[in-house]
């Protein structure tokens, strides 16, 4: 029997063999019952500058969020590559094809942060309370690519309320209402013996991400 992350890992895979992300929302549009929210994608870090305008998207719905990231593919050797990690062990460097994986970071409760409606994803190990702790917040890998060449970086993916999240205490519940971050990671090259944990594993930290922030929709 296939469990849950093993799907998942199958269907990043199937999406890696095909192919082969801090700002305020822009917009929000309600209809049918779904609210959808656009942001622009910075990076690298919270301080860069923008590179895709409107890039970030949500769909929220009572039952779960589709998130979606669309900027220009970074240019191998342009950008800055993160150290190594537990989960990639291998340094990326430059090359083609070079993966990119995205993360999605969600509190339940914006309010509850240290900061309310700016909450901070805190890095791991961080003790409690922080604001995972205190926002009842989480984080989903919901995409991974490798990509050659120029052209758009397109990351989709859907997470369902209640879904095992991939880290933090909680799993998504107030899909509606919850403070979003859309990261995109960058891993260097496509490292063979490294897939397919490569397109479904963090690495680096939001000084090397692209990032793009979704405050809860207001009526």
């Amino acid at each position: 029997m296939v469990s849950h992350l093993e799907n998942k890992k199958i269907k990043m895979l199937a999406c890696f063999i095909a192919v082969v992300s801090l700002v305020l929302p822009s917009s929000q549009t309600y209809a049918q019952g779904a609210v959808r929210q656009t942001a622009d994608v910075v990076g690298q870090g919270p301080a860069g500058p923008v590179v895709s305008p409107d890039g970030a998207s949500l769909i929220r719905t009572k039952n779960g969020i589709t998130a979606s990231i669309n900027m220009p593919t970074p240019m191998s050797g342009s950008y800055s590559y993160p150290p190594t990690n537990p989960f990639q062990t291998v340094e990326p460097v430059a090359g083609i094809p070079e993966v990119f994986t995205g993360w999605l970071f969600f509190f339940n409760d914006p309010g509850n942060c240290e900061v309310a409606n700016q909450c901070i994803p805190p890095p791991p190990g961080t003790p409690a309370p922080n604001d995972f702790t205190e926002g009842r917040g989480g984080v989903y890998n919901f995409a991974g690519h490798a990509l050659s060449g120029r052209g758009s970086l397109n990351m989709v993916g859907h997470i369902s309320v209640g879904e095992m999240q991939f880290g933090g205490p909680f799993a998504l519940d107030n899909p509606t209402g919850a403070e979003i971050h859309l990261a995109v990671a960058p891993h260097g090259l496509l490292v063979p013996e490294l897939m397919p944990e490569q397109i479904n594993t963090p690495v680096g930290n939001p000084s090397f991400w692209w990032l793009a922030r979704l405050q809860a929709p207001t009526e």
